[in-house]
Formats: structure tokens, sequence, C-alpha cells
């Protein structure tokens, strides 16, 4: 990839790619692949799902990027594409898979050694916060998971989900109240 690419903005690279460049989405899928994966990830439960749901987005990116408004942010506009696609896969799809058990899979998965003692904390509070987070309705999932999991901007994620940013940032408070009155009363903390 040409250093070139590397020091373009986000929209500058979407008018190289629709003057004809496409090694300038390339550089736009090394940018926001990973990410765009891990939130994908938290709305479908599945690995090779989420790695599916990825590559339509950058897809349906590529095929609808001459409606992009190159007056906003690309970053705002592919989450809402990836959004998007993981509601549709999850309406179709209807897994009965949990972020428990997703979670359980990823410390299989994981590498390190840890005491048998760690082990049993860290998986209660991991099942506990998955299970509390699960329990949250979609508009508030779909905030927490955006700011907490994404670490987006409470502007991007108004925009992303076409909400007010005071809108974003109140479900994002009441996700937390949520979480921590569910943990609570749980006793997992």
């Amino acid at each position: 990839m040409s250093q070139t690419y590397k020091a373009l903005t986000d929209e500058e690279l979407v008018k190289c790619v629709i003057d004809g460049n496409d090694q300038a989405f390339e550089e736009l899928y090394q940018r926001y692949s990973e990410r765009i994966f891990k939130l994908l990830y938290n709305y479908v439960y599945n690995e090779e799902d989420a790695i599916d749901l990825m590559h339509d987005v950058f897809i349906r990116a590529y095929r609808h990027l001459h409606k992009f408004d190159i007056n906003r942010k690309f970053s705002s506009w592919i989450y809402k594409i990836a959004v998007n696609c993981a509601k549709n896969h999850r309406y179709k799809v209807r897994k009965t898979d949990t972020m428990i058990e997703r979670e359980e899979h990823r410390l299989i998965q994981a590498e390190g050694v840890k005491t048998p003692e760690d082990y049993i904390i860290d998986n209660e509070l991991t099942q506990e916060f998955s299970l509390a987070v699960d329990t949250l309705t979609d508009k508030f999932k779909e905030v927490f998971l955006l700011r907490f999991g994404q670490q987006l901007q409470y502007s991007d994620i108004a925009t992303i989900l076409n909400i007010s940013e005071r809108t974003a940032k109140w479900r994002m408070e009441r996700a937390i109240l949520y979480i921590t009155d569910f943990l609570k009363k749980r006793g997992a903390i």
C-alpha cells in the first residue's frame, strides 16, 4: 500500500475511489475492517457470520460510494451500513446464542496461562456482564456497543443511529445504569 494513501483522510480516499482508483478503497478497508468486524461480532455472536457480514458491509460501501456525502464522515457512514447489516442478519437468522457463549468460546481460544481461580472469577464476571448487556433492549444495546465496544463519539453514534446526540448520551447513561443495577442485584459488584 502506497504511503500516499496512508496520508489521506477517509473522505479524500473516497474521492480517489470515485475517480477510479480502487487501491484507495483497499486503504479504507485496512483502516476499518477490524473495527467493523468487532462491531458485527457483538451483534451476530459468530465469527464466520461476522466475517461474511464484514465483507457484505464493504461490498455495499463500495457499490454505493457514489452516494456518500463527502461533507460527512466516512466512519459514521460505514458504521451505519454495518449496524444495518447486523440488524438484518439478526432478524433473518434469529440466533439463540448469547454473549455468554461467545465469551466462553473466546476464553477457550485465548492464549495465556491462568490459574483455575483466575478462570473461575473471570468467567463468572464475564458471564454476568455479558448477560447484563444481552438483556438490554436494542436501542440501548446499540449505543452501548458503539460507545463501549468501538469507542465512538456521541456525535458519530447519533449520526449512525439517526438520533440526536442528546438521545445517544441518554441511552448510554440508561444502559450503564441498567447494567450496574443488574450486576448489583446478582451480587457481581
